[in-house]
């Protein structure tokens, strides 16, 4: 209890309590005299309309007596005119006065609808009560000068009685008006004292609190943040200094922790960029790591150029783990998920979360390990191979908020370490590929030469039957297709290297249309303010090309291919390539950018692969979607970027 009591928490809460309540108070003091003063104003008004009333029932008298009608035709005109008007005179004079009197004002009478009712000071209430009977003894002696027959009223008795004694009813009415002006006055100087004093009290107490929070609070804060920036320029060995024994204390006490495994991250780190091989990189993290969080078992994956997850190396207990050969398809996969979120997951519990989907094959794999808790961290970028470390441990709930903080905070130097490792990896697969590659097509093309060779020879036989022609036609054919098959194994297989300039994609878009095919594709730019983009004008010609042909090719004749250009919010750019042929299957459409995949029976299966290769190289996306209703259509989307200052194109190595 005394803890709490001294605890910052509390005592920044009671201050803030106490000041909330002075100055909520202060508020509605100041709402109160507003309405006050609100009313008080309508009172004032309301009583003006009583002089005013008073003083235009005895101006009309006055008028009548003088003007009093000599025939019963002038009488029966007045009768119409002079006494309706006297009797709604009476009848709002009488309304009035009953309310001053009675102290009972309404928003009808008042005019102004409000929460609080007006109220009349105690000395102007007594006026008001004298007035009140001085209109009722008026009020019946006129009664008696009009007469009992209120068909013939007596107007001329009548407005001689006004005239002679209206001048005590208005003498009332003016002492009534005077004294509530005075009333009022009074009474909204003393609020406004009021409020002032309340108002000085509450500036005073907001003084007291900024002083105790400045000496409490700030003062110990400060202290603590030059030891935050010793830690903060690299001095994870320096250990701030604790003032008090309350939440600024406890925060230096877990930032002294969390600089002590900096240091060890750092030293770390250092150690990473020392080794070369994922295996040495490896190695260090299940050396070092398990004294940061609770980890047994470090697991990498790499997205293949394929687009599946494989497993490349894993170690156990600080030792390799022997996990074998293991591919994945990332759709609707945790693996998937944390690519895209580009954030660190938690699986608390491996073997419960498998049994959740089919699709958590890798999960599985992980329960068949023996491990229970594991961490998702992602690796890479878009422009970049793009991998997941799993930390694993045999141990269900292992992980706790700080663990998952910790890999939060450094993923990136953990990520951009490991990255390098795994791209430097990728690097030499795709070199390897390559350059397998490379010697399988200089074996084929060329005996594939002296093949085309002999077919064009043949071809130029003027004897040859028509049969021996056909085939050999049909040979070169075959002859040109392994040639493109060949063309695009070199391209898949070798390195990407971007030519990156500022890029007017609609501009390339246009031109592409112009010179592919003109006379079947219908361009539209969404946008005209279409902001440029930091890309290869070849490459992604060559995208545009392939998507074309596509879309020419499953066209309908007389179809036209349609290509639309947008912007989407500044900082993407999209183009869809749509056409109106036949559907393409819901299995072909999941592996339709798989390599060598093809549903045409002439197609090498490589034009796709290339084509998502090109885009992921630039840090875009492209997909497919197709169904009977709206055909099929690719979705291109391109990050905008702007040209860096002083270089007007920039070369970019991607794998």
């Amino acid at each position: 209890m005394e803890r709490s009591l001294h605890s910052l928490k509390f005592q920044i809460g009671f201050a803030v309590a106490a000041l909330a309540l002075l100055f909520a108070s202060s508020t509605l003091y100041s709402l109160h005299v507003i309405a006050q003063q609100h009313a008080d104003d309508a009172l004032v008004r309301l009583a003006g309309r009583l002089l005013f009333n008073q003083q235009h029932l005895t101006v009309q008298a006055m008028q009548y007596r003088d003007n009093a009608p000599r025939d019963y035709q002038s009488y029966y005109r007045d009768l119409r005119l002079y006494f309706q008007d006297l009797k709604r005179t009476r009848a709002e004079l009488s309304q009035i006065i009953d309310a001053f009197a009675g102290n009972r004002f309404d928003g009808v009478l008042t005019g102004v609808d409000m929460a609080m009712h007006p109220s009349l000071p105690a000395r102007s209430h007594g006026i008001a009560r004298d007035l009140g009977a001085a209109w009722q003894r008026f009020s019946e002696q006129l009664d008696e000068r009009i007469g009992p027959d209120p068909e013939e009223p007596r107007l001329e008795w009548a407005a001689e009685w006004i005239t002679e004694q209206h001048e005590l009813l208005e003498q009332t009415s003016r002492e009534l008006v005077a004294t509530l002006e005075d009333d009022v006055t009074a009474r909204t100087a003393r609020a406004n004292l009021v409020n002032r004093l309340v108002l000085v009290m509450a500036i005073l107490v907001s003084l007291g609190i900024a002083v105790w929070f400045y000496r409490r609070v700030l003062a110990p804060l400060a202290s603590s943040v030059e030891g935050f920036k010793k830690v903060a320029n690299g001095d994870f060995s320096y250990k701030v200094p604790i003032a008090h024994d309350n939440e600024i204390g406890w925060l230096v006490q877990a930032f002294n922790g969390l600089s002590q495994r900096l240091d060890t991250l750092k030293k770390l780190l250092t150690r990473l960029e020392q080794g070369g091989d994922l295996e040495s990189t490896l190695k260090t993290l299940s050396e070092t790591l398990p004294t940061l969080i609770p980890v047994d078992w470090i697991g990498v994956l790499i997205v293949g150029v394929n687009g599946r997850i494989h497993l490349e190396k894993a170690f156990s207990d600080g030792k390799p783990d022997p996990v074998g050969h293991h591919d994945f398809e990332p759709d609707r996969t945790l693996l998937k998920e944390c690519l895209d979120s580009h954030q660190p997951l938690h699986v608390a519990d491996v073997v419960e979360m498998s049994h959740l989907s089919e699709s958590y094959v890798f999960l599985r794999r992980l329960a068949e390990l023996g491990r229970r808790d594991a961490i998702f961290l992602p690796v890479g970028s878009a422009n970049s191979i793009q991998g997941v470390v799993v930390f694993a441990s045999r141990f269900p709930n292992m992980y706790r908020t700080e663990h998952l903080e910790l890999l939060g905070n450094l993923g990136v130097l953990v990520g951009a370490s490991l990255g390098r490792t795994i791209q430097l990896v990728e690097n030499t697969r795709l070199a390897t590929i390559g350059q397998f590659a490379s010697g399988i097509v200089h074996e084929i093309r060329n005996p594939l030469a002296t093949i085309s060779l002999a077919i064009e020879h043949l071809r130029e036989v003027k004897q040859l039957p028509a049969g021996a022609r056909k085939r050999a036609d049909l040979a070169g054919t075959e002859v040109a297709r392994l040639e493109r098959l060949l063309a695009d194994i070199l391209l898949y297989a070798k390195p990407l290297t971007l030519k990156r300039a500022s890029l007017d994609l609609a501009e390339l878009v246009r031109d592409t249309v112009a010179a592919e095919c003109p006379e079947q594709a219908d361009f539209a730019v969404g946008s005209a303010d279409c902001p440029p983009i930091l890309a290869d004008a070849d490459r992604l010609r060559q995208v545009l090309i392939n998507l074309l042909r596509n879309a020419v090719q499953a066209s309908p004749a007389g179809s036209a291919v349609r290509i639309e250009c947008n912007t989407l919010g500044g900082d993407w750019v999209e183009l869809q390539v749509s056409n109106r042929g036949e559907p393409i299957p819901h299995d072909d459409l999941e592996r339709i950018f798989e390599p060598f995949f093809t549903s045409k029976s002439r197609g090498t299966g490589l034009g796709l692969a290339i084509v998502r290769r090109i885009v992921h190289a630039h840090g875009g996306e492209i997909s497919l979607k197709s169904d009977l209703e709206s055909g099929t259509r690719a979705i291109l989307r391109l990050p905008t970027a702007p040209v860096p200052a002083g270089n007007a194109s920039t070369e970019t190595p991607s794998s």
